[in-house]
């Protein structure tokens, strides 16, 4: 992997944009052997999985070490350091993204054309402000979609991380629907991402929840599949000059800036203009040590 890509991918990750801690794990019944380390749900999702295999819609993360599987009965509680909080400019109002190992069916492969999903588990989610009392996301899968995209760049399946990694902490517009991408190309899907890294994305405002702490994801007693966890995020808010979506404005967008320089079709086009140039690096300049807290 280019080494500015490795230095992007390092700078983008934020200790206060995942989750800290497990709480709880009991992993109940019928769980996948040997996907039973809880730990595997703290920090960001998975970029690379068994192999180096790089992460995308139609292959998902894996590994032993990338997922934890809950089986019947089961649940796992995650804590943040940091609140949730259900901010005014989280894009489309998404406040929470849950990340499992669901895929996309690949209806022509190896070309990446969407044809439904596979491993979307089920999983209730269930949030806390302070893990006494929880509310339910009533229709919402912890497992499910969207799949994982660990770069903007890179195919369907491959070994070599790209030049435009994802953001964890942005979510996808919930307006379109995953059947509505049916028998969609993958340049297709790259698009309806639109930079996110995709997730199951929850809105805090309907619980009347200004903010959370802990999210629990629960599986029924008497469930037949078994939900994968890979990571929970907190969407950072908007910001102008944050290309890579992380929250900051900092180095790591100036090196986005840069990498993509005299590109078009990029989230580095951060004044709109259609090409990357010193405008959108006077953004950045002009927006440098914003935080989203």
């Amino acid at each position: 992997m280019p080494l500015l890509t490795c230095l992007m991918l390092a700078l983008m990750t934020t200790p206060d944009s995942y989750g800290d801690s497990v709480i709880q794990f009991d992993p109940g019944i019928g769980g996948s052997v040997g996907y039973d380390d809880p730990s595997n749900a703290l920090g960001p999702p998975t970029r690379f999985t068994v192999g180096g295999e790089v992460v995308s819609p139609f292959f998902p993360a894996w590994g032993t070490g990338d997922i934890v599987s809950i089986g019947a009965g089961g649940s796992i509680t995650i804590s943040f350091d940091e609140p949730v909080e259900d901010h005014p400019d989280n894009p489309y109002g998404i406040d929470l993204l849950v990340f499992g190992n669901t895929g996309c069916i690949d209806s022509s492969y190896p070309n990446g054309v969407h044809g439904g999903f596979f491993g979307a588990d089920g999983g209730e989610i269930e949030v806390s402000t302070d893990g006494a009392a929880w509310f339910a996301i009533e229709g919402t899968d912890a497992d499910g979609p969207w799949p994982t995209m660990a770069f903007m760049d890179s195919p369907a399946y491959g070994f070599i991380g790209g030049n435009q990694p994802t953001s964890f902490v942005r979510p996808i517009d919930p307006s379109l629907g995953p059947d509505d991408l049916i028998g969609a190309d993958y340049d297709a899907l790259v698009e309806h991402y639109d930079g996110s890294g995709g997730g199951v994305g929850i809105d805090l405002a309907p619980l009347g929840l200004e903010s959370i702490r802990y999210v629990r994801v629960s599986v029924a007693s008497d469930a037949f599949f078994s939900p994968e966890v890979d990571a929970v995020a907190d969407v950072v808010p908007n910001r102008p000059g944050d290309v890579n979506l992380d929250g900051f404005i900092d180095i790591g967008d100036l090196l986005m800036v840069i990498s993509n320089w005299n590109q078009s079709g990029t989230w580095s086009d951060a004044n709109g203009s259609g090409l990357v140039e010193i405008g959108d690096l006077l953004v950045v300049l002009a927006g440098w040590g914003a935080r989203p807290w």
